[in-house]
C-alpha cells in the first residue's frame, strides 16, 4: 500500500512538472514566432540592400562611361574648333585682309583723283580769273598711252609723264579708255602749251634723234630716252602727246610728228588702237617729222 502511494504521489509529480513545462514552452512561442518574423524581415531588407547596392554600382558606371564619352565628345569638338580656326587662318583671312588691302587702294585710288580733280577745278578757276583779267587763255592739247595687256606697266605711265611735264605741260586729267581686257590705253587732257609750240620743239626733238640714230645724249632728251625704254619693252602699243606720236610693234619702234591737220582728223586714242595702222602712217610723213627707232630698240636688246 504504501508503495502505491508513493508511485501515485510520483505520477502526481511528474504530471505537474510536465504541465509546468508545457505552460512554459506555450508563453515562449510567440517570442520565438516573433523573432522568426524580424529574421524574415532582416532577410528581405539584406535583399533589397543588396539589389539597391547592385543597382547603384550600375549606374555610377553608366555615369563614369557617360563622362568618359562626353570627354571623348568635347575633345573632338576642340579638335573640330582648332580645325576651323586653322582652315579660316590659312584660307580665310588672306583672302579677307587681299580684299581689305584692295579696297583700301580703290579708297587710296579714289582720293588722289578727287585731289587731282579738285585741282584741276582750282587751276581751271584761276585760269578764268586770268582771263578776267585780260591774260591769254591756256592751251590745251589731248595726249594718249597704250598698250598690250589689261594695265600699263607703272614705269611706263612715269616716264609719259615726266617726258610730258618736261615740256611744259601739266597733266589735267587720265582716262581709262574703255573695258578692253586685251589691250589698255588711257587718254590724257594736257595744258600749258600751244600746239604749234610743241609742234616745233617735237620736230627739233625727231632730228636729234634722227642725228643721233635714236638715242641723243643730253638732259634735254632724259626724258624721252626713259620713255622709248619703257615703249621697247613692251611688245605692242604707243604714246602721244600732241602732235608727237611714238609707235611700238614686235617688228619696230618709230616716231612722227603729226601736222595739227592730221591730228584733227584722229584722236590720241584712235591712233593708239591700232599700233600697226599707226606706223603705216608714220611712215609716210616727210623726212623731218619721221624717224625710225629700231636701231635704238636693237641697241637696248643687244645692251
Amino acid at each position: 500500500m504504501t508503495a502505491i502511494l508513493i508511485l501515485l504521489c510520483l505520477a502526481i509529480a511528474g504530471r505537474e512538472l510536465y504541465t509546468a513545462f508545457d505552460r512554459k514552452r506555450a508563453g515562449t512561442a510567440p517570442e520565438i514566432a516573433d523573432i522568426r518574423t524580424q529574421l524574415t524581415a532582416l532577410k528581405g531588407t539584406r535583399e533589397e540592400l543588396e539589389q539597391f547596392r547592385t543597382g547603384q554600382s550600375e549606374q555610377l558606371e553608366r555615369l563614369a562611361a557617360g563622362q568618359v564619352t562626353h570627354a571623348e565628345s568635347l575633345q573632338e569638338t576642340d579638335a573640330r574648333i582648332r580645325s576651323l580656326i586653322s582652315q579660316i587662318n590659312d584660307r580665310m583671312l588672306p583672302e579677307i585682309n587681299n580684299r581689305l588691302t584692295q579696297q583700301r587702294d580703290s579708297v587710296d585710288r579714289l582720293t588722289d583723283e578727287m585731289a587731282r580733280l579738285r585741282g584741276h577745278l582750282v587751276g581751271r578757276l584761276d585760269q578764268a580769273v586770268a582771263a578776267s583779267l585780260g591774260a591769254d587763255p591756256v592751251d590745251t592739247v589731248a595726249g594718249g598711252l597704250g598698250t598690250d595687256g589689261s594695265a600699263a606697266p607703272s614705269g611706263l605711265i612715269r616716264a609719259y609723264e615726266r617726258f610730258a611735264e618736261r615740256y611744259g605741260l601739266r597733266i589735267e586729267l587720265s582716262d581709262p579708255a574703255g573695258e578692253d581686257e586685251a589691250n589698255w590705253r588711257a587718254r590724257y587732257y594736257l595744258s600749258g602749251r600751244s600746239p604749234r609750240g610743241l609742234e616745233r620743239d617735237f620736230i627739233d626733238l625727231v632730228r636729234l634723234l634722227r642725228a643721233s640714230g635714236g638715242a641723243p645724249n643730253g638732259q634735254s632728251t632724259e626724258a624721252a630716252n626713259t620713255l622709248l625704254g619703257c615703249l621697247h619693252n613692251i611688245e605692242m602699243g604707243g604714246a602721244q602727246v600732241g602732235p608727237l606720236v611714238l609707235v611700238r610693234t614686235p617688228e619696230a619702234m618709230l616716231c612722227g610728228v603729226l601736222s595739227l591737220a592730221e591730228l584733227r582728223k584722229a584722236g590720241p586714242i584712235r591712233i593708239l588702237a591700232d599700233p600697226v595702222g599707226a606706223a603705216v602712217r608714220l611712215h609716210g610723213l616727210p623726212e623731218s617729222r619721221f624717224c625710225d627707232l629700231s636701231a635704238f630698240s636693237d641697241g637696248e636688246r643687244s645692251s
